[in-house]
């Protein structure tokens, strides 16, 4: 069993990581062929124009894998998927109103609760609330979940650095537990050799960014990779290895909401853009991030050892705690990284 779902893992991996490096190189000849740039401004955390939108490769290659692995059939969260790639792509060339693009998450979103037979009957859909308020809430995390790595990827590296937390903390978790669901080690494979891929392109200094075409469906496959956790126990290594990202943003989010500023506008408010405005470099605080995702993974593995409650509550505790700080730390980090 554990075999399995370790071989599993290990082979959407490689697979990812060989077809994203593929398909990255292709969408760089659509984004030369669009001219597809974003051009540094006041509230930019890059110096030079550079070539955006390459996360319509990544998803090329999420859209081969899937279906490596699953029947052709399976259409409605991959659809789903590129359909919010597509509408991301347009609004990285051409400005999409927030209101139609909202619109769009909502209805996809909702396609997959109801029509997509793994995340039907979620426990959170349960009898214990009423069913459209079950259905409202997990609507709203989908959303949020789709939109914060959208906002959290404004540095060189940062994305693709949590999307390795992520896939190897799950994918390690997975194999502990014994857990051989198919879809969620796939899923957890593909944001390892995804993110690993396009790391050699986005590492400071970055020579393409995702985009919303990249950072949006990502999101927003993270989000239904968090629910497939929930629903089969794993809930704990969920919001274990993803507390720095949540964090961040939400903070942010409510502190803008706070100070009546516009939240999906462009800003330089995040803790890590605060690191960068303090003078580290972009790979300095990718390295704290790392760094403390480390410990992220050891503390999941060490609640999925021993699923009691006890372990669970002190897991998620240190995890809690050791994010604040690094919040902290970002905010207040010493000018002693020189920028390169």
């Amino acid at each position: 069993m554990e075999y399995l779902a370790s071989s599993i893992w290990i082979k959407s991996l490689f697979i990812s990581f060989i077809i994203s490096v593929l398909t990255i190189k292709l969408s760089l000849l659509i984004i030369n062929k669009t001219k597809t740039i974003d051009t540094p401004n006041k509230r930019s955390n890059h110096s030079i124009p550079t070539p955006k939108g390459a996360g319509i490769g990544l998803v090329l290659s999420f859209l081969i894998i899937y279906y490596i692995f699953f029947s052709i059939n399976d259409l409605i969260f991959t659809t789903c998927v590129a359909l919010l790639s597509l509408i991301s792509f347009i609004n990285d060339n051409k400005h999409v109103s927030i209101i139609y693009r909202l619109i769009i998450q909502i209805i996809l979103a909702l396609l997959v609760l109801l029509l997509w037979e793994p995340l039907i009957n979620l426990p959170l859909l349960s009898n214990i609330i009423p069913k459209w308020i079950g259905l409202t809430i997990v609507i709203l995390f989908i959303i949020w979940m789709t939109n914060l790595y959208n906002f959290m990827d404004g540095i060189d590296g940062i994305s693709s650095t949590q999307s390795i937390i992520i896939g190897i903390g799950v994918g390690s978790c997975l194999f502990l537990s014994q857990d051989v669901n198919k879809l969620e080690n796939i899923l957890a494979g593909f944001f390892v050799g995804a993110g690993a891929a396009f790391l050699i392109w986005n590492w400071h200094p970055a020579r393409v960014f995702l985009g919303d075409a990249g950072s949006i469906p990502i999101g927003f496959i993270n989000a239904i990779l968090i629910l497939l956790l929930f629903k089969n126990g794993l809930w704990y290594v969920a919001i274990i290895l993803n507390s720095y990202y949540v964090s961040d943003a939400s903070i942010t989010l409510l502190k803008r909401i706070i100070n009546k500023e516009k939240p999906w506008e462009a800003h330089k408010s995040h803790f890590y853009q605060k690191a960068i405005k303090n003078g580290n470099s972009h790979s300095a605080v990718c390295t704290f991030i790392a760094i403390h995702g480390l410990l992220l993974i050891t503390l999941a593995l060490y609640s999925t050892i021993n699923p009691n409650n006890i372990n669970i509550f002190f897991s998620i505790l240190i995890s809690s705690l050791s994010t604040i700080y690094l919040l902290y730390y970002l905010d207040k980090t010493p000018k002693n990284n020189k920028r390169v």
